[in-house]
């Protein structure tokens, strides 16, 4: 395997053996090829994908069984079903706060014990939520943000740590998979375990899942957290992420046009269960199945576009494509109705599965490679404060607006104007990766 001679020297130093010491080439990149032969270097690559998917899965099961299981959850409880946008928003405004802390807190426990921490909080929340009671969930809805925050900053750190540069978006894409799979899973099985056994059992199903990833990532702990506790991650400062996307504008604008995508996205899917429910005429079963259909688009979407992403090197491009093709399903989305075929709801749902769920992972390589050399948890951990706000305003925002106009379609479909603004700050070309601050 071809070296350059910075990678060659720093192989040659006595010491300089296992994971903890990969090769470096003078950019701080890994050495290596990816993909190549099965190296130890390749094998400790796949397993940070691997297990840094499965921990994006378990925490947004965490967050994605309430919605699923919003008409249940409100019968219980004798609130609107509306009410969970409320739920969600608390969710994503705990991560939002969180999120800068959490970028200064990776690099001083390291990432996979930070991972540990935040699936932790997601099982506090489990057992809390099934002790019933609105505070309780709001109490639950706290620890799930708090989990969430946690996973974009740490899974970043390993990821472009551990892989290759060439490769980034595809990479990033794979681990992002983790937020449609979850929420698919989600889909698939709460409401059926909710009305067959009760909503307590879904969260339990929950409570197992975060459970047993954190327990398999442990093995891996000292090796990937063999960097924590540097000099530079002690001088970190809580709100530094924060300053590094304002001051570097390919940042801001991925940083802003996250919080616009973030907001169509979470609003849809918070309540696509609920409009085909009370508005299209489905069953919460068939219901939760187009739904889970979304988010396996979403799955193929978020591998399909971190391909053409790296095969084209333009991602803010893929981005804006994906955006428009997002707002063009919303404006579909105010027409739907019972006279609807469907086949016509599943070519709708599937399409902004493929679009509007898929984006994300485009989103963090782009932040990630705009980041600063070394500062890529803080830069991630910033950008996440925007993205999350996208989520704190969009679910809150969309019940209140329900509330006037009384159509989750149309709702919906006033939600094209919102995935447009995103696509507008990405037309703004500038300096892309270490482009100069302001």
């Amino acid at each position: 395997m071809k070296r350059c001679m910075t990678c060659q020297k720093r192989a040659s130093q006595p010491g300089a053996t296992g994971l903890s010491l990969l090769p470096l080439c003078a950019d701080g990149q890994p050495s290596f090829p990816f993909p190549g032969p099965m190296s130890g270097a390749r094998a400790n690559a796949v397993a940070v994908i691997a297990l840094s998917t499965a921990a994006q899965v378990a925490s947004v099961t965490a967050s994605s069984v309430f919605p699923v299981i919003a008409p249940e959850l409100a019968s219980h409880l004798g609130v609107e079903p509306s009410f969970v946008g409320y739920q969600v928003s608390l969710i994503y405004g705990t991560a939002m706060l969180a999120s800068p802390f959490m970028g200064a807190l990776v690099p001083r426990v390291g990432a996979a014990r930070a991972t540990q921490i935040g699936l932790a909080a997601g099982m506090a929340a489990m057992l809390l939520a099934m002790s019933s009671g609105l505070f309780a969930f709001a109490a639950a809805s706290v620890l799930v943000g708090l989990g969430l925050s946690v996973m974009p900053a740490a899974s970043s750190h390993l990821l472009f740590r551990f892989t290759a540069p060439e490769s980034r978006n595809l990479i990033f894409s794979l681990k992002q998979t983790g937020i449609p799979l979850g929420w698919m899973l989600m889909a698939a099985v709460a409401p059926a375990i909710a009305l067959g056994a009760g909503w307590r059992w879904a969260l339990a199903a929950v409570l197992a899942l975060l459970l047993v990833t954190a327990a398999v990532m442990q093995p891996w702990r000292a090796r990937w957290d063999d960097d924590r506790g540097t000099q530079a991650a002690g001088r970190q400062s809580v709100l530094e992420g924060l300053r590094l996307v304002w001051r570097y504008p390919a940042l801001r604008r991925l940083s802003v046009m996250s919080a616009c995508y973030t907001f169509v996205q979470l609003c849809v899917v918070s309540f696509a269960v609920t409009m085909l429910v009370t508005e299209a005429g489905y069953s919460l079963v068939a219901a939760g199945f187009l739904l889970s259909l979304t988010h396996v688009m979403g799955v193929a979407g978020r591998v399909l576009w971190g391909w053409v992403a790296d095969a084209t090197r333009d991602g803010p491009r893929v981005l804006a494509a994906l955006g428009l093709a997002m707002s063009a399903c919303c404006l579909a989305m105010a027409f739907v109705s019972a006279a609807w075929p469907a086949w016509a709801l599943v070519a709708l749902f599937a399409a902004f599965g493929l679009t509007g769920v898929a984006w994300n992972g485009i989103f963090l390589a782009e932040a990630a490679r705009s980041a600063p050399r070394g500062q890529v948890s803080g830069a991630v951990g910033g950008a996440m404060v925007w993205n999350f706000g996208g989520v704190l305003a969009g679910p809150a925002l969309f019940a209140t607006a329900y509330g006037w106009i009384g159509s989750y379609a149309l709702g919906f479909g006033a939600l094209a104007g919102v995935g447009l603004a995103g696509v507008a700050l990405l037309l703004v070309r500038g300096p892309r990766a270490g482009g100069a601050p302001i």
